[in-house]
């Protein structure tokens, strides 16, 4: 790091980054999307940290939040990046998780024949530039420039006429430009990849990140949706709620080891009709905000407590 003259040390005025992403659907109540954004220096760290892991658990296979039920090693693999992410990731990566309430949603706003996938890509690319500007380009980051190295998402079936490999990009730099603000894409495509690491020939280093993205997306959901039963999401929810998360990023507070480092929001804060987008009524202004506190179903129906700070 370059000093001043009087030999203290000069933050660098950019940063670059790799961005790893999934998606959860609860059908007809929530859909989230993930992002774990990993500086470039750091990322053998953080590869080496979640594959010690996997060898130390003897779980070696892939790991899906949403397929944890019964088996010890899995579960314990699970925890064990959970127990990560709530300690001592905290300085080796950012993370956002973005919940869009499909109950407040109005579809008929969006064109049927294409309506599903622009949705998708839509907060898609708003949890991207949301995050980037939140975490990198304020005042306290001290970023100028932010380059975007490569995006990966999770390999899924989609449409000819989905634009989701490059439609999120330059929608992200035609609002940096008018922001003007200095975002920059090294490649202007997002890259799909299997999240099986043992199928994925290519990028297997970026399958370990995705089922990382996927297991802390999933812990999240468990504790705000309550939706399984299964002692494995339960264990990565107990062990989430032990390091106070999500409380203590929900709780908003400049002095958090957790401020602008996780981030979670969740869209809109109540139901938008086709009378308010349309005529843009002063309700429309008040729902389409984001937020960042929601209730806990998962404590709330005496799974856990504890005491949020």
């Amino acid at each position: 790091m370059n000093t001043d003259i009087f030999g203290n040390p000069i933050p660098p005025n950019e940063i670059e980054l790799n961005v790893y992403h999934d998606e959860r659907e609860i059908p007809r109540q929530w859909f989230y999307h993930s992002f774990c954004f990993i500086p470039l220096q750091n990322e053998r760290k953080v590869l080496n940290t979640l594959c010690s892991h996997r060898r130390e658990s003897t779980w070696e296979s892939e790991i899906h939040f949403k397929e944890l039920k019964g088996t010890n090693t899995e579960n314990d693999l699970a925890k064990r990046w959970v127990d990560y992410y709530g300690n001592e990731g905290i300085d080796d990566f950012y993370y956002y998780l973005l919940g869009i309430d499909l109950q407040m949603i109005e579809k008929r706003l969006w064109k049927s024949g294409t309506r599903d996938h622009r949705i998708y890509n839509r907060f898609f690319q708003m949890g991207l530039y949301g995050a980037i500007k939140w975490f990198f380009l304020n005042p306290d980051a001290r970023y100028h420039e932010v380059i975007i190295n490569k995006i990966f998402s999770h390999e899924r079936s989609r449409e000819d006429k989905d634009e989701f490999h490059t439609r999120p990009i330059f929608e992200t730099l035609q609002k940096s430009l008018s922001s003007d603000e200095v975002i920059i894409f090294k490649t202007y495509k997002i890259k799909e990849v299997k999240s099986d690491h043992e199928e994925e020939i290519k990028h297997p280093d970026a399958s370990h990140f995705i089922q990382f993205a996927d297991v802390i997306m999933g812990t999240f959901s468990q504790i705000y949706d309550n939706t399984s039963n299964h002692e494995g999401k339960k264990l990565c929810a107990r062990a989430m709620l032990k390091c106070e998360l999500p409380g203590k990023i929900m709780s908003f507070n400049p002095n958090s080891r957790y401020y602008k480092r996780y981030a979670v929001s969740f869209f809109p804060k109540a139901k938008i009709t086709e009378r308010d987008f349309f005529d843009k009524t002063p309700e429309y202004f008040l729902k389409s905000q984001f937020y960042n506190k929601r209730s806990m179903a998962f404590t709330s129906k005496g799974q856990m407590t504890f005491n949020m700070k």
